[in-house]
């Protein structure tokens, strides 16, 4: 079953389609592959989850678009949000 929803072959997160736990397997498709990411944290549903590392400072990529900049670095299988991400820089 898939249940995480990865747009782009160039993001790093996937969007879950539901709640994730802990020991939990996120199953998504990346060029037309199959694959998976152990969770690492509680994820809610529809909130991302990281599916490649980024390092602090790095860009976070969801629709093949920059969303967020790490402020810290992220592992696969952890929650992406505004605990451990900032806005990027615009204009």
């Amino acid at each position: 079953m898939i249940n995480g929803l990865h747009i782009d072959d160039k993001d790093t997160v996937v969007t879950l389609a539901a709640e994730a736990h802990p020991g939990d397997t996120v199953v998504y498709v990346e060029e037309g592959v199959e694959k998976t990411v152990e969770v690492l944290s509680d994820i809610p549903i529809y909130h991302k989850m990281a599916v490649k590392a980024v390092p602090k400072g790095g860009r976070v990529i969801k629709y093949g678009e920059l969303i967020a900049i790490a402020a810290e670095d992220i592992v696969p299988g952890q929650h992406v949000h505004t605990h451990n991400t900032e806005e990027p820089e615009r204009g």
